[in-house]
């Protein structure tokens, strides 16, 4: 507001005050501004207060003394925030009552993922055993970085034919750098099935085992995977755990196993089927050389040629190879 307009104001009231009979005109014509400058002024002096309508006065105003406008003012302010604080307190009454809904109506848009923590190798080997021989459908396995032991290839194989009696599907994914090592070569010709294949890749970006689907296996330290696993348990997250494993997979190549030709089991001979058959019974090699009559040194180095000819690096595998191939009976 301007010098010029509360100047006006000013005027207009006191004029208003003093001589309550003039007429609106009168008030202009005092103060020199129009009829419709006066209307305006008294207009904004009701606004705040300090003029009342009143038909009965000429000019249509009596004034309000200002602490009587103050007084209003404030009782007009003090009411409004009343009705304020009771529409805040309505507001905070419903959303305290949605609140209390809340979690129930965040719960069913919550699946619940349960995650094990299994902090050493022996508990993560345990539980693997424990998930493998309870899983139902399939297992998927994906395996980055360098080869198991070889020592445990016999175990492997076990556990591998233990799956496949149960109809378990297998699939595995191995990185290309381990799926050349001769011994896990062996391994993986001798693993491949019907309800099992083997796949390899160049790069898989971290250890994970999948069982049906609702169970996960994934390392704590994706890069030293000695420090232990999660078990991760829950339908949605192991689906998503799944569309990875699915893209490495179709990323993949799938490895091809030796054939029976490979095997060359056409040209073994009746003393070599003999020790194969005596291995598969689980004869002892002292038991073995002495039929055959030869010394147990000759026995082992006859058993490195027989393995390198059948292309395995075990003789658990051999016998699964003539196994394959029909030769025990």
């Amino acid at each position: 507001m301007n010098e010029e307009t509360e100047r006006l104001r000013r005027r207009l009231y006191g004029l208003i005050y003093r001589n309550p009979a003039w007429s609106l005109e009168q008030l202009a014509a005092e103060v020199r501004c129009s009829l419709a400058e006066a209307d305006q002024a008294c207009d904004a002096l009701c606004a705040i207060g300090l003029l009342a309508p009143a038909s009965s006065s000429p000019c249509g105003y009596v004034t309000v003394t200002p602490e009587a406008a103050l007084t209003r003012l404030f009782s007009a302010e003090e009411r409004q925030a009343q009705a304020h604080m009771q529409h805040v307190s309505r507001i905070r009454g419903a959303i305290a009552s949605l609140i209390g809904d809340y979690p129930r109506l965040r719960d069913e848009r919550r699946e619940a993922v349960e995650v094990e923590t299994l902090p050493t190798a022996a508990l993560v080997n345990t539980f693997l055993d424990d998930a493998g021989s309870t899983c139902n459908v399939s297992m998927r396995s994906m395996h980055p970085g360098g080869p198991p032991p070889e020592e445990l290839m016999d175990d492997m194989l076990l556990r591998d034919k233990e799956m496949e009696s149960r109809g378990i599907r297998v699939e595995t994914l191995y990185s290309r750098r381990t799926t050349e090592i001769p011994y896990m070569a062996a391994y993986l010709a001798d693993a491949e099935r019907v309800l099992r294949e083997v796949r390899s890749a160049d790069y898989l970006p971290l250890r994970m085992i999948l069982f049906d689907d609702d169970l996960a296996v994934l390392p704590i330290n994706p890069q030293d995977s000695s420090e232990g696993a999660f078990a991760v348990h829950g339908h949605t997250l192991v689906r998503s755990l799944h569309a990875l494993y699915d893209y490495c997979w179709h990323t993949s190549v799938p490895i091809r196993p030796a054939t029976a030709g490979d095997a060359r089991g056409g040209e073994l001979d009746s003393q070599e089927l003999a020790v194969l058959r005596m291995l598969a019974d689980g004869v002892k090699d002292e038991v073995i050389a002495r039929h055959l009559g030869i010394s147990p040194r000759t026995l082992s180095r006859f058993m490195t040629g027989l393995l390198d000819r059948l292309g395995v690096q075990t003789r658990f595998q051999a016998a699964l190879r003539v196994a394959e191939l029909g030769l025990l009976h």
